[in-house]
């Protein structure tokens, strides 16, 4: 652009910079006015003008660094300041204020709060119309069932079904009940939406009001917007060239870098020749030291195999060991399954016991039941209790060494006299002293001193606000030092407190003398007489004697009168049984009327003792017919531990009646189920235990003692240690004597004394027999008996009982005394072992500690006789023997006489199948001894033989046996005992299918052997096929008694066919167990060329690859030649192409490739399988919820400590602060006015309250994968990873044919063939440990053609070093790497540097892989190019206007910047483009319509040659999401209607984002004219540009117009035709040229016959004005449609010059 045009063109922004200075000192005197609009337009100019003068300074900037750049960079500040010296000032009147600011912030606070506010009310109106809406809808439907249900109610009426008419009406009711609850609501949603509405329109109307100011306020913005751009812009180029420098830089520094590369090479194969060397050296040394450490391992093996065979030894013994406490343990829990059936049948004895007696056995026996685990829980929560007592205990004498402690250390904590008399001030009243009393619960209780200085103590009652005396203050230690310490202070202060009372100024109200009300005493009012007095109780009985004769009347019905009660109660008699005091128990009564007829029911009253504890509930129900009922509820509270009886009274029609109420305490009712105990005849030395069974069937318990009345002694209590601790002498005496005294307290309380709980005797029974128990104990006799006073009580049983029992060989069991419970029993056990030959008859007695229970005696009788001959075993154990197995034992024969004699042996006529004794006759001689020999062969039928002897369930044998001596009546009998068991081997299933067998896999199954002997056997499978095989120990064992083991059967089908066959197990007897099989063999038709992928260790984050081979053998269908495919004997597979499909279970880190495929005959596909280990999701969410976890631990405790040491500050500025205060006092103060040195500290002691913090644990849920927490958890479970292994079995399915979709493949399940893949992983050598351990790198978005450089480290955690290499990246893509590698030491890091540079606008992903020897580790590299994407203000065309010729107009357009990233822009001209001659080459415009090819836009040109449009800026930056506005000037210089021009965004300068046409009209004179029809075409011609300017030489001329009209003739209504011509006047911009201009319309008078008209046929015009002229055509009448019409008007136009048009005028008729 010339200068001189170049100023001209600066020429209006000059002008309105000048007016913009002027409209601001208007603004700065007053800044709450709004904006006028031409000073918001005004700094457009200012800011172009700017940016001009910034553009032509910054083309000479770069020229300058292009010719020097080193000596521009020496002077770059000197630059930069010129710069900014010789652009415009910036004055104070353009900065803007910041009042000016503060005003902006708050008016578009305040609009965005007006919109807020606005959204909010259009969301309540939409919600309460939505809710309005749902209403209306449901009442429609409501109403419409409503209908429905009146339609269903006639119909059921007319069909007289009265339960549908009823269930409908009720329905009918509820649905007009939810119809007016729905009206009453749509009432309400109404007044809702009214009250939302008008809320909604305050709120439009007051966002209104500052619909102009928010105007104003966008365009302030956007200038200021604009301002920060052009900042933006400066300080980039002062970056760039910033930039450039250190570019220059960094060449310097990589110069450099490469020298000093080159050096450490060198030095590095210098270092290697003398590694190398000193290899060679080391070599030698390892190989000695390798010897001597394969020697050292030689012995270590050797020693290692000694251990283990010592270890085997020592197992196989332990394992005989187990296997015979096996055998012992199976016995004793068949003995136990036996005990507990015998529990079984007695208790179902015991049930029928009862029921025959009338009983409910249910009851019974669920109360006893429950009284067991009564007593159980009882006797757990005294242990828990006793426990928790010696807790407290020790917690109080912790805390009393505590405070002495603190007392010696700190005594200016605790109160002392001296110095409370010393600080008290005279006059002042005295603050409140709090006396502490430790219970026994360790709770303190508090009471206020006050009341001691209203009045001194006048009674032993004020005395109790100092003691407390109550039970709950008991201590099992007496008053403790601290309390009697405690107790002397307070009294001596009491007595100081006297002597030093400050009296009050003046007198109140409490000083003044006043006699208080006294409340009489019980002893002072006369009592009552229980019942009222006698004349009360005369008038009570005339009154309810006249209204029973007016309400009592006899009841006859059917002639029979009705007597009796007539009310029945249910249950007869109301009986409150076992209460306890303080305790409510209610009892339902119903009364029947059981009269004849209608009679009622009237409470009359209860006895008078029973009024205090009975409360009736009764609403009398009026008249009740016969049969009918009512309640009554009874509720009983006792007060006091009595009987008490008594009756209810009614009143009926018929005569009154009452029903009999008992309330009964708790009572014993003890009884035993044998009085007399018959032992038999017993033979001498021989013991016999029997057992007695003493029940309690009431509800209190009581101490019991069980003695024999021949030898009854005072039992002995001795009081044990407490169960509080070891206590001392005094301690002990005082807690006995106290227990005593809460005992006395709770036995005269609730009736009955302390429960004392006795072990049951059967609980030691299983520890050994009678005797050899008695023998262990130290006192023989003792019995431990717990009460609930935790004091153990021992009665014991002195060795004097033992003598004296010994006597008649009858004596007692262990149970000698102890407690029996409510509704409990216990066993007493009475032995009988003779010594000497005789009858003994002896009684025994049992008393009780309840005085109501009298004592029960027993009487035991015996017969002990002395026989000759007898057994040295009279019980004969077999242990546990086998059916069908032979078992010989002996039985030995004693003769104590002095003659031989003749023994016969006899067996059970039910066992001489199974047992035989030999010989069945033989003679023992005097004084020796007789062997018999016993054969014992169980057979399976023994259960049915002998049912008495034998127990089928436990397999326990009991046969008596019979020895019978000549000349003798007695038999010697014996018992041969022993446990029958089976020698069976069961299995779970008798048939076995394998099904479809390939053959190139094994089926396995498994299957469950159970031995259903009590006695270990082996086991073995023996004769199994070749396609067959047990697991585990190849199918040999040893089953367990009762064991139940899992084998595994494999099969493997060696061709095509069907298998059945039978697996023969053998026991170590020799019994042989069958099990069928059957199988199909099945043929694929492919197998894989390996079937087993074993993987090698394969480090996290990386990949092993292996590859196999799916063939396709299957080439001729011959089965005679070679095997075929197909299912067992079925088809045979077709020959052809056969498809296969892999599915990788879901979840494993294993992917095959390619999963799905088609093998042809004869051929082979390849498949590769990839193994990529990873950590599980799992494992990496509770690993960051451990590390969130310490990390809260941590922050808690530095917030603990920061804490403590705030309050250890604190505390030592307080001590500070005292000790200096207290030299203060010392220096100015006598000695007594000094305060005592032990004042008492205000405030609690730090950390007393302090509470351990709780963490929360964070939900692993909420944990999200992208965050950084996550990807440290990832990086640090790697870090730690010590190796898994996992095995994964991928199916692989055929199908004959070609392949389809995968998913979709028609195979056949049978010929499914499996590939098993073991993947072992370890931990990686490499990893990531920037980015928190992300191996991603992502450059996010970047323009096409910029570069981004990111760094990556890497560390080697593996222990050794690691020699890095790296894969090549692709050439021609986007990512490079700018550093090389090097080895890595242990723990050592390295820095990757990379750089993204895309080339076109996409998503660009890349894998870098680092190798070292043993794993590979994967950064991903990806980002994204970035096509720039803006927008334009205006679409399509520009339209420029009327311009003058010679004169410049301006409109401006803004790019939008739409994309995520600063874009650089090019406006470039068509006009300016260097393909616009070749364009100029082809057809105009008008002559190629609809032939496709690039549109020329480039019009009219200028004749001087320079260019119509001009843009600026046409070059820039345009940062994310901003705007850039473009100013477009419009100069032609000559007239023309045809002027245009095409701009395009170029982006980058490469691509093109968008294309605006520009368009324009010049004229040579300010009035124009348009609208009329075209006369000529967009080309102009030269030749006819040169004869237009040669007419313009001679006389004027009329220029011609065309204006057509077309009338449309239609039926219905005539509308003339209208043309509109738009006249204007252009506003110059040369003060010489007239401003404003006219026009007129000349000979219209010609043309108004035919039909023409115009609106307004003269005008004047104001410059920079247009205005529409309309002609009209009506087709005058008798018009010829098919003529046309045409006439002639003259236009002319006056302004600067006169010009004249010749218009034209022709009307066409045209049919609608």
């Amino acid at each position: 652009m010339d200068p001189e045009e170049e100023e001209e063109y600066d020429s209006p922004l000059e002008d309105g910079m000048e007016e913009e200075e002027d409209e601001e000192d208007q603004d700065d005197a007053d800044l709450n006015s709004p904006l006028p609009e031409d000073m918001l337009d005004e700094p457009l100019g200012a800011v172009g003008q700017s940016r001009q003068w910034m553009e032509s300074d910054e083309g000479a900037l770069d020229r300058e660094y292009e010719s020097d750049p080193e000596i521009y960079s020496e002077e770059e500040e000197s630059l930069t300041g010129e710069e900014r010296e010789g652009g415009p000032p910036i004055t104070e009147k353009q900065k803007q204020t910041r009042s000016e600011h503060i005003r902006m912030m708050a008016l578009r606070k305040h609009l965005d709060q007006l919109s807020e506010k606005v959204l909010e009310k259009e969301y309540q109106v939409q919600k309460c119309r939505e809710a309005l809406k749902t209403c209306r809808e449901k009442l429609e439907v409501l109403e419409k069932e409503r209908d429905q249900v009146y339609l269903r109610i006639k119909e059921e009426e007319e069909k007289e079904n009265n339960a549908s008419v009823h269930r409908l009406r009720a329905q009918h009711g509820r649905l007009l009940d939810e119809l007016t609850a729905e009206e009453t609501l749509e009432k309400q949603i109404i007044d809702q939406l009214d009250e939302a509405e008008y809320t909604l329109a305050k709120a439009q109307v007051e966002q209104g009001k500052f619909l102009l100011a928010g105007e104003e306020l966008r365009l302030e913005e956007e200038r200021m917007q604009k301002e920060r751009t052009e900042n933006a812009t400066q300080r980039g180029r002062r970056e760039l060239l910033a930039t450039q420098q250190a570019e220059r830089r960094r060449k310097t520094r990589e110069r450099e870098h490469m020298a000093a590369v080159r050096e450490r090479e060198r030095k590095h194969r210098q270092a290697m020749a003398a590694a190398r060397r000193s290899r060679e050296q080391a070599n030698k040394f390892l190989k000695e030291t390798l010897a001597r450490v394969r020697a050292q391992d030689t012995e270590d093996e050797e020693r290692s195999r000694q251990q283990m065979e010592h270890r085997m030894r020592t197992l196989l013994s332990l394992k005989t060991n187990i296997t015979a406490n096996r055998e012992n343990l199976r016995a004793v829990q068949a003995r136990d399954r036996a005990m507990a059936t015998e529990a079984a049948v007695q208790e179902e004895g015991e049930r029928q016991e009862v029921l025959g007696e009338g009983g409910n056995p249910e009851e019974v026996l669920l109360r006893r039941k429950r009284q067991k685990q009564f007593e159980r829980e009882k006797e757990t929560f005294e242990a828990q209790q006793r426990e928790k007592q010696q807790e407290i205990v020790a917690r109080i004498i912790r805390e009393e060494k505590q405070m002495k402690h603190r007392k010696t250390q700190q005594p200016q904590l605790w109160p002392d006299a001296r110095r409370d008399r010393a600080k008290r001030v005279q006059g002042r009243k005295r603050k409140s002293r709090i006396i502490q009393h430790y219970t026994s619960g360790s709770s303190s209780v508090e009471y206020s001193a006050d009341v001691e200085e209203v009045a001194p103590p006048k009674g032993p009652q004020d005395n109790k606000l100092a003691t407390v005396s109550s039970d709950d203050d008991f201590s099992p230690y007496g008053l403790t030092s601290r309390d009697e310490r405690g107790d002397s202070e307070s009294d001596s202060r009491e007595g100081e407190d006297d002597e030093n009372m400050a009296q009050p100024e003046f007198a109140g109200l409490w000083d003044q003398e006043h006699t208080a009300y006294k409340v009489p005493e019980d002893h002072e009012i006369p009592p009552k007489p229980v019942g009222g007095t006698r004349m009360e109780q005369q008038v009570l009985q005339q009154t309810l004697e006249k209204h029973r004769s007016g309400i009592i009347r006899k009841q006859v019905a059917a002639g029979r009168e009705f007597k009796g009660q007539p009310f029945y109660s249910k249950p007869d008699v109301i009986h409150f049984k076992d209460f306890d005091v303080g305790k409510t128990y209610k009892k339902k009564i119903q009364l029947t009327n059981v009269s004849y007829s209608v009679n009622f029911c009237r409470l009359v009253g209860l006895s008078e003792h029973l009024k205090d504890f009975i409360h009736l509930v009764f609403d009398p129900p009026g008249q009740m017919s016969a049969g009918m009922s009512c309640d009554m509820m009874v509720t009983f509270k006792p007060m006091i531990n009595e009987d008490l009886e008594g009756a209810v009274e009614f009143l009926a029609q018929t005569g009154p009646f009452f029903i009999p109420l008992r309330c009964t305490t708790k009572k014993c009712d003890l009884s035993v189920d044998i009085e007399t105990v018959d032992f038999g005849t017993q033979v001498i030395g021989e013991t016999l235990r029997k057992t007695i069974t003493l029940t309690n069937k009431g509800a209190l318990g009581t101490k019991f003692e069980f003695i024999k009345v021949s030898d009854a002694k005072p039992r002995t209590v001795t009081t044990a240690e407490t169960s509080l601790g070891r206590l001392t002498s005094d301690m002990s005496d005082r807690a006995v004597s106290s227990l005593s005294d809460q005992e006395k307290v709770h036995t005269a309380e609730s009736g009955h004394k302390p429960d004392i709980h006795v072990t049951p005797p059967d609980e030691k029974a299983l520890e050994g027999d009678g005797e050899g128990d008695a023998g262990k104990d130290g006192d023989g006799g003792r019995w431990d008996v717990t009460r609930e006073g935790e004091t153990t009580v021992d009665f014991g049983l002195g060795s004097d009982f033992l003598d004296v029992s010994a006597l008649d060989g009858m004596k007692i069991g262990q149970v000698a005394m102890g407690d029996i419970g409510p509704f409990s029993s216990v066993k007493l056990e009475i032995i009988f072992a003779p010594t000497v030959p005789g009858k003994v008859d002896t009684d025994f007695e049992i008393s009780f500690s309840d005085p109501c229970s009298d004592s029960i005696f027993v009487r035991g009788v015996a017969n002990a006789i002395d026989v000759p001959v007898w057994v040295e075993r009279q019980n004969v154990d077999l242990k546990i023997c086998m059916f069908d197995r032979l078992y010989q034992d002996s039985i030995v024969v004693n003769n104590r006489a002095t003659t031989a004699l003749r023994l016969r042996f006899e067996v059970p006529k039910e066992l001489r199948d199974h047992m035989e004794l030999l010989p069945k006759t033989g003679y023992i001689q005097a004084q020796s001894q007789f062997s018999a020999q016993l054969k014992f062969l169980p057979r399976q039928t023994l259960s049915e033989d002998a049912p008495k002897s034998f127990d089928k369930e436990t397999g326990v044998l009991e046969a008596p046996m019979v020895i019978r001596v000549a000349d003798q009546t007695r038999p010697v009998p014996f018992t041969i005992q022993a446990i029958v068991t089976s020698s069976d081997f069961e299995f779970d299933r008798k048939d076995i299918d394998f099904g479809f067998c390939s053959i190139y896999e094994s089926v396995k199954t498994t299957i469950k052997l159970t031995n259903k002997s009590i006695l270990a056997q082996p086991y073995g499978f023996v004769s199994l096929p070749e396609t067959v095989d047990v697991q585990p120990n190849d199918g040999f064992g040893t089953l367990l008694p009762l064991e139940t083991i899992e084998l595994d059967l494999i099969f493997n089908a060696k061709k095509a066919k069907e298998y059945s066959f039978e697996l023969t197990c053998k026991s170590g007897i020799n019994r042989d167990f069958k099990l069928s099989c059957k199988a199909v063999g099945v043929h694929p038709p492919l197998e894989l060329s390996q079937s087993v992928i074993h993987f090698a260790a394969t480090a996290l984050i990386d990949s092993s690859i292996a590859s196999l081979h799916v063939v396709n053998s299957h080439i001729s269908r011959n089965e005679f030649t070679h095997p075929v495919p197909r299912i067992g004997k079925g088809e045979i597979a077709p020959v052809g192409p056969t498809s296969f499909e892999f599915m990788v279970p879901e979840g494993a880190p294993v992917n095959v490739s390619p999963a799905v495929g088609t093998v042809l005959p004869g051929k082979k596909s390849h498949v590769t399988v990839t193994f990529s280990p990873s950590l599980l999701d799992a494992d990496i969410r509770e690993e960051v919820v451990r590390i969130r976890t310490r990390l809260r631990e941590a922050q808690l405790k530095r917030e603990e400590e920061e804490a403590a040491m705030a309050a250890r500050k604190s505390e030592l500025e307080t001590r500070s602060s005292d000790k200096k205060g207290k030299k203060a006092d010392k220096k100015g103060k006598s000695p007594s006015d000094s305060p005592a040195k032990g004042s008492k500290s205000k405030g609690p002691t730090p950390g007393a309250d302090k509470k351990d913090p709780e963490v929360e644990i964070p939900s692993p849920d909420a944990i999200d994968p992208s965050s950084d927490e996550y990807a440290a958890a990832r990086a640090a479970l790697m870090r730690n990873y010590r190796g898994r292994f996992h095995s994964y079995t991928v199916p692989c399915f055929v199908a004959s044919g070609e392949c389809g979709d995968p998913g979709k493949l028609p195979y056949n399940k049978y010929n499914t063939l499996y590939l098993e893949i073991h993947c072992p992983s370890v931990r990686p050598s490499l990893i990531v440990i920037s980015n928190h351990g992300r191996t991603m790198t992502d450059f996010g978005e970047v323009s096409i053609g910029q570069s981004v450089v990111k760094s990556i480290t890497i560390q080697n955690i593996s222990d050794k070093t690691q020699d890095l290499k790296s894969s090549i990246l692709d050439t021609s893509g986007p990512f490079l790497l700018l550093n090389s590698l090097r080895a890595l030491q242990p723990e050592a890091t390295h820095t990757l540097i990379a750089s993204f540079t895309p080339h076109e606008g996409r998503n660009f992903y890349e894998t870098l892989e680092v190798h070292t020897p043993t794993s590979t580790l994967g950064i991903t590299l990806q980002g994204r190019g970035m096509t720039p994407l803006v927008s334009l203000s205006v679409e399509g065309v520009l339209d420029m206007g009327h311009a003058l010729a010679g004169e410049a107009v301006t409109e401006t357009f803004k790019i939008t910047n739409t994309s995520t990233l600063a874009v650089d822009y090019t406006v470039q001209l068509d006009s300016q483009s260097y393909q616009k001659p070749a364009a100029a080459q082809g057809l105009p415009e008008f002559l190629q319509r609809g032939e496709p090819g690039r549109r020329n836009l480039v019009g009219t040109s200028n004749n001087s040659g320079m260019s119509v449009f001009s843009c600026t800026p046409s070059v820039g930056n345009i940062p994310a999401g901003g705007n850039q506005e473009v100013t477009v000037t419009f100069n032609p210089d000559h007239h023309s209607l045809h002027y245009s021009d095409g701009a395009r965004i170029v982006l980058f300068g490469q691509d093109e984002a968008a294309v605006l046409q520009l368009k324009g009209r010049g004229w040579d004179h300010t009035m124009y004219v348009e609208g009329c029809d075209p006369l000529d075409v967009s080309v102009e011609s030269l030749e006819a540009q040169q004869h237009e300017q040669e007419e313009e030489e001679g006389p004027e001329k009329l220029l011609p117009m065309l204006l057509t009209f077309r009338y449309v003739q239609t039926e219905d209504k005539l509308k003339p035709a209208e043309r509109v011509l738009e006249i204007g006047c252009i506003r110059s911009l040369s003060g010489a040229a007239k401003k404003s201009g006219e026009y007129s319309v000349d000979n219209l008078q010609l043309a108004t016959p035919k039909g023409f008209n115009v609106d307004q046929p003269k005008a004047t015009m104001e410059a920079g004005s247009s205005k529409k002229v309309v002609f009209t055509w009506a087709p005058p009448a008798g018009h010829d449609p098919s003529e046309p019409v045409e006439a002639t008007v003259q236009l002319v136009l006056k302004g600067d010059a006169t010009e004249r048009y010749k218009v034209l005028l022709r009307g066409l008729v045209v049919s609608g």
